[in-house]
């Protein structure tokens, strides 16, 4: 009796395990990603000619291509369209999400935050190749009295208390907080 019931609990197993779901790796998932809807809006083949170049590197992995800024000489009291333009120089294992911060700069107001997943939450950092440009579109609202004449939007990416590395400051300024500054805005 215990003979039987124990082959019926390892059969009852068996049947079970095979209605689970197989786990994909990293590098399957990126390689069976649909890209076919993101194409040509949030990924591209090369950095826009009106964006401006920026070049830094996170973690030896992630690249900040360049962004671009609309409008580009924003005021107080704006609503500002900030578009920034990632690129994967190696596969990258983990899904980030992109922090921005905007910071006053020579006078005193409060940050600005603009943290999201990247490409609207469709495209994953752990799904992005190399070669592929990912187009990042967000806003921010400054408001009419924000109290500083600068302001400093810095950006980078991470994945819960982790904050990936700024392993390359490329041309724009950066800190000793793995932030990279690609926009000050002058009001």
């Amino acid at each position: 009796m215990f003979r039987f019931v124990g082959v019926a609990v390892i059969g009852f197993a068996f049947l079970v395990s095979g209605c689970l779901p197989n786990p994909q790796s990293v590098a399957e998932r990126r390689e069976s990603f649909s890209r076919s809807g993101l194409k040509g809006s949030l990924i591209l083949s090369s950095l826009p000619s009106d964006a401006k170049a920026v070049g830094a590197v996170f973690g030896n992995r992630i690249k900040l291509e360049g962004y671009r800024l609309n409008p580009a000489a924003p005021k107080r009291g704006d609503r500002v369209s900030v578009t920034l333009f990632w690129g994967a120089l190696k596969p990258v294992n983990e899904d980030y999400q992109v922090f921005v911060h905007g910071d006053a700069k020579g006078g005193n107001a409060r940050r600005l935050h603009g943290d999201h997943f990247p490409a609207k939450g469709k495209y994953p950092t752990d799904a992005w190749k190399p070669g592929e440009i990912i187009v990042d579109e967000f806003s921010m609202k400054v408001s009419k009295d924000y109290g500083a004449p600068k302001l400093g939007i810095y950006t980078g990416l991470y994945k819960g208390n982790y904050r990936l590395p700024l392993t390359s400051k490329g041309n724009a300024p950066s800190d000793t907080a793995n932030r990279s500054q690609p926009i000050e805005i002058t009001f």
